[in-house]
């Protein structure tokens, strides 16, 4: 008898007191999120350079391994064809400027001095026809007269507005001077093109680096688009790195970031955000980022492999909960299982920034309130339960 009552009295305090489930607390504290990439060390900027003109190779300045620096001519070709294109600009634009030259000094003048003598002579002609007129009304100059005087009106008065309309063309406005004016800058233009394509006669260097490959000789006939050699340029240390798209709405230019080589995982160096790409690579679902590096240690080598923690966001204090405890954290309906009154409840949360263990509740939890792990998966909403420990 007093066994099968202490199997009930077991029995019946169970049924009285919920069994001790794991629990996780909701506390206030300083949060930071951040994304994590990986990617590679970008240290240098590989251009090739080739000829814009058709020409042969006069001199190759420089071997493979030579460091250039910018400016510094490379590879320079025989300029005689450009000089004399360069020649006959010149004589151009003196022909084009001495044609201006004669517009205003002496065909203006010119045409003016005509004009005022076709207008002298359209007035001695008005005045006779108007003389040979009164007298034939007097009957003592024939028709004859009057239609010879007339003649001599139209004629002067035509040789008048020819006149004008020369003055006129060399006039401030006129066409004839705006023709000499435009004349002249095309061939200013035409002498700045050829003096410009005698440069390309000389290849400089667009920055300071070193030689690649050489694939040019003394003697080579070159034409555009051929390579004649490869450079390695200088430039600062950048990482570039390929975070998954969807942190894109997360990053910003400007964002710091803690990185480290996979070679050296224990040393960590700060970085900082420059640009993020606008394009989303469609095959990978990646964005591209890239970092520079202000402090460079002095193992960083090119194309090296490196993991970035870049801070997208800060919280001094939060109300955060841990990422253990949230169900779909991911989706826009994050959960938790809440212990209250010694029930498991459902309980939805939104959740704002998230760290790598913790995320902050704006809205569902309060302080102090106990979650239950996922990986609880005996604990189901519903169950009767009480806080077994706190993590």
């Amino acid at each position: 008898m007093v066994i099968v009552g202490l199997v009930a009295l077991r029995f019946g305090w169970r049924a009285l007191v919920p069994p001790l489930v794991p629990a996780l607390e909701v506390t206030r504290g300083p949060l930071v999120q951040t994304v994590v990439a990986t990617g590679r060390v970008r240290a240098d900027t590989r251009v090739r350079l080739g000829s814009q003109l058709t020409g042969t190779v006069t001199r190759v300045h420089v071997r493979e391994g030579d460091t250039v620096h910018t400016g510094e001519v490379l590879v320079e070709l025989d300029p005689a064809e450009q000089a004399a294109a360069v020649s006959q600009a010149r004589a151009n634009l003196v022909q084009a400027r001495a044609n201006l030259q004669q517009v205003r000094e002496v065909r203006r003048p010119v045409t003016a001095a005509t004009l005022r003598q076709t207008e002298a002579i359209l007035q001695k002609a008005q005045a006779d026809y108007g003389r040979i007129t009164t007298l034939r009304d007097g009957g003592a100059a024939s028709e004859e007269q009057v239609e010879a005087a007339r003649q001599t009106l139209e004629t002067a008065r035509s040789q008048r507005d020819i006149a004008r309309a020369q003055a006129a063309a060399t006039d401030t406005a006129g066409a004839d001077l705006r023709i000499a004016e435009a004349a002249v800058a095309s061939a200013q233009a035409a002498l700045e093109a050829t003096e410009a394509r005698l440069q390309y006669a000389r290849i400089a260097s667009p920055g300071n680096g070193v030689v690649l490959t050489r694939a040019v000789e003394p003697g080579d006939a070159v034409q555009p688009g051929r390579v004649l050699m490869e450079l390695a340029l200088t430039a600062p240390i950048m990482l570039s790195v390929v975070p998954d798209e969807k942190n894109l709405a997360r990053l910003a230019v400007g964002q710091t970031a803690l990185a480290s080589a996979d070679a050296f995982p224990q040393d960590r160096f700060p970085a900082t955000v420059r640009y993020v790409s606008p394009v989303v690579d469609p095959a990978q679902g990646t964005v591209e980022v890239r970092l520079t590096v202000d402090s460079v240690p002095a193992y960083l080598r090119p194309d090296m492999t490196v993991s970035v923690n870049i801070e997208v966001a800060r919280r001094a204090e939060a109300l955060v909960v841990p990422l253990d405890a949230v169900h779909d954290a991911l989706s826009g309906s994050p959960w938790v299982l809440l212990i209250r009154d010694r029930s498991v409840v459902r309980q939805p949360v939104r959740l704002g920034a998230q760290g790598t263990e913790s995320a902050e509740v704006l809205d569902g939890l309060s302080e102090g309130d106990l979650v239950v792990p996922v990986s609880a998966r005996s604990v189901a909403e519903g169950d009767r339960a009480r806080a077994g420990r706190r993590e």
